[in-house]
């Protein structure tokens, strides 16, 4: 019998839903590019509802339990006395999402003697230290592709947010208000701007095909130049490092996994490349910036605008300065668990159980680190080694 431990959001305010604002959810065959969606052989849920949270289980309870595993669903996973950290010892496999990530730290793999696979509900697993778990074998997964889409809709929005000053006109309407002066002092048009993003694999290149309608000069930057066909369809200009692109672009967005060569990458000195008044977007990693860089640059006006749905540690806590920072657009990690994503990322997360409870191969396109080694999307994507650094501050959110 193997044991599982899965850590989730916790549950609505008002308690887990009984009625949904939509019924069902569109039906997709495939991912851009051919890739299929999760096949697993069955699943246990109603594509459309709350699964993401400690109630939804990933809809798994029935099928870990039916195959003779155990299962154990917790929201508690920060410090030492969590309910995730004394579950962990006996784990033989823990699946946490990028929005609540249970940290995998080099201490607490030490810990878990009998561990053996970790999964990522949704994509990203840099809460787990790659290098930890290369060293001891253990299978690193995610369900790759399963909300890449999601993101670069977020994207988008994020990008339209800021550049048109919506959040503030909103709240002007809240307010009882009609200050049109007051809301358009910082509001332009996306049209003619030049915009870039840093990584262009299936986040980068979806949010690059969403924003080309919009009539902007698009850039880019990543270690796998996209092919010539591409670049011309969608007019790219691709540019050796980050460093290349940023002085040109009205806009940068971070499509770009967590790994030791990502990680700062935004700090003042890159920060100070880019133009005055530009605006920064990062739904990838909030390690990926750096945290005290950014907010000195909106106060300082060098950025117009930061916004983003992904801090560091996860939660972050109340005194993070991201919360109070001047023209952000902060969100929870939302971003890729909508409700569309989250029927695509439980149903891989079943998939991947299923192959493992089998002996059978998992899909090399979810395989970030396996037999000692990075794999699949992980040696497309990653570098060895340790993110996972001053997570431990996530103890200090105060629910």
């Amino acid at each position: 019998m193997a044991k599982v431990v899965c850590v989730l959001y916790d549950d609505p305010v008002d308690g887990y839903p009984k009625r949904y604002a939509r019924d069902g959810l569109p039906k997709l065959e495939r991912y851009p590019g051919g890739q299929t969606l999760p096949t697993p052989d069955a699943i246990d849920f109603e594509p459309g509802v709350l699964l993401g949270s400690v109630s939804g289980e990933l809809g798994l309870r029935k099928f870990v339990e039916g195959a003779g595993h155990s299962l154990v669903v917790t929201s508690d996973k920060d410090g030492p006395g969590s309910m995730f950290e004394r579950e962990l010892v006996d784990a033989e496999i823990v699946i946490s999402q990028p929005f609540w990530p249970a940290y995998l730290t080099e201490k607490r793999i030490a810990k878990a003697g009998r561990l053996r696979l970790a999964i990522t509900a949704g994509i990203g697993s840099d809460h787990v230290d790659l290098q930890a778990a290369i060293e001891r074998g253990i299978t690193v997964a995610e369900v790759t592709y399963c909300n890449s889409i999601s993101v670069s809709e977020h994207v988008v929005m994020m990008i339209l947010g800021l550049v048109r000053n919506y959040i503030p006109s909103y709240q002007w309407v809240v307010d009882g208000g009609w200050n049109i002066a007051d809301c358009v002092a910082r509001s332009y048009d996306v049209e003619g701007m030049q915009i870039g993003t840093v990584g262009a694999g299936r986040i980068g290149a979806a949010v690059l095909r969403r924003l080309k309608p919009f009539d902007v000069k698009l850039h880019y930057t990543d270690r796998h130049r996209l092919p010539e066909i591409v670049e011309k369809e969608l007019g790219l200009t691709f540019h050796e490092t980050a460093a290349d692109m940023v002085p040109v672009c009205d806009v940068v967005t971070i499509n770009a996994p967590l790994h030791p060569e990502t990680e700062n990458l935004f700090d003042a000195a890159m920060i100070a490349k880019m133009k005055r008044g530009a605006y920064l977007v990062n739904t990838a990693r909030g390690k990926i910036c750096n945290r005290d860089a950014v907010a000195r640059a909106l106060e300082s006006g060098q950025l117009a605008g930061y916004a983003g749905d992904v801090w560091f540690p996860q939660p972050a806590p109340k005194d993070h300065p991201w919360r109070s920072m001047p023209h952000h657009g902060m969100t929870p990690h939302v971003s890729g668990s909508s409700l569309s994503a989250q029927a695509r990322y439980a149903a891989g997360t079943r998939e991947i159980l299923e192959c493992w409870f089998a002996g059978r191969p998992i899909r090399e396109e979810y395989l970030i680190v396996d037999g000692g080694k990075l794999a699949g999307a992980g040696a497309h994507s990653y570098s060895a080694g340790d993110a996972t650094r001053g997570s431990e501050e996530a103890a200090r959110f105060k629910r």
